[in-house]
């Protein structure tokens, strides 16, 4: 008797475990068929009111979804627009970016249009020396602001000068030529009047132990681009100190670095 019954309770816990699977694939076929199996199991016909058990149909869904999607798709064309007409007002504003190509002049022109025209210059080591730096020049309403930063230097102090020609080629950067001098003036100090030195004079750095060396000056004769303009043309550091009386160049000695004097603008 208790093997029968142990039977029974074998079979009937195999057949509740049919029933359940059988269940789990209909729940599972029902969540695949979506809005057909709803729509189907809906009750049809004059007066017939849907059961609110299995919920709104699938197209009813989709619409609301599709709607979404749509004023979603609008609000992001809409803020594009907005960047975009943004955009054309800063352009606007700012005017057109010159060409890197563009003529010398051009770049000028737009480097004033925004308040500020300055020039730079590598300079590298003339001969078989180590010297080396960058100087930049910035027009200012005070004059021209003439930064120069070397190292390489020997220990002591050099003449600096802008030279006319922007070219350092030759042993001793003899291509460079002259100090700048477009008013024929006798060679001195820049602390001189116009009239009693070089346009191009810009005096002595001076280096330390360690070779380096900083000249912070702004010129007053001497400007970015112009009559007195210091582009398209040379700066030399000499290995001697210049004296400020010697003619014509205060005898400062042979070059030891050159770089040639390029525009660029900034704002």
């Amino acid at each position: 008797m208790d093997g029968y019954n142990a039977f029974n309770t074998r079979r009937r816990s195999r057949f509740a475990a049919l029933a359940s699977a059988i269940v789990l694939a209909t729940g599972i076929g029902a969540c695949d068929w979506g809005g057909e199996t709803r729509d189907a199991l809906q009750p049809s016909g004059p007066g017939a009111e849907p059961d609110p058990e299995l919920g709104a149909s699938s197209g009813d869904i989709d619409i609301g979804a599709r709607s979404s999607e749509a004023g979603t798709a609008e609000r992001n064309e809409a803020a594009a627009r907005a960047d975009d007409a943004e955009s054309e007002s800063l352009d606007s504003a700012l005017g057109p970016e010159p060409a890197e190509d563009a003529p010398q002049e051009t770049q000028i022109a737009a480097a004033r249009s925004t308040g500020a025209v300055s020039a730079a210059a590598a300079l590298e080591p003339v001969g078989d020396g180590q010297a080396h730096g960058d100087a930049s020049f910035i027009q200012t309403d005070e004059g021209l602001e003439i930064v120069v930063t070397m190292a390489g230097l020997e220990p002591g102090r050099h003449g600096i000068h802008v030279h006319e020609n922007g070219d350092c080629s030759g042993p001793a950067a003899e291509a460079a030529g002259d100090h700048f001098n477009p008013a024929g003036s006798a060679h001195g100090a820049p602390s001189d009047e116009p009239s009693a030195r070089h346009a191009g004079d810009l005096g002595n750095l001076s280096a330390d132990a360690s070779g380096d060396a900083e000249l912070n000056l702004t010129d007053e004769v001497l400007t970015v681009e112009g009559e007195n303009g210091v582009t398209g043309r040379a700066i030399i550091v000499h290995g001697g100190e210049d004296d400020f009386s010697s003619q014509p160049s205060g005898e400062s000695g042979d070059p030891v670095a050159c770089g040639v004097i390029e525009v660029s603008a900034r704002g």
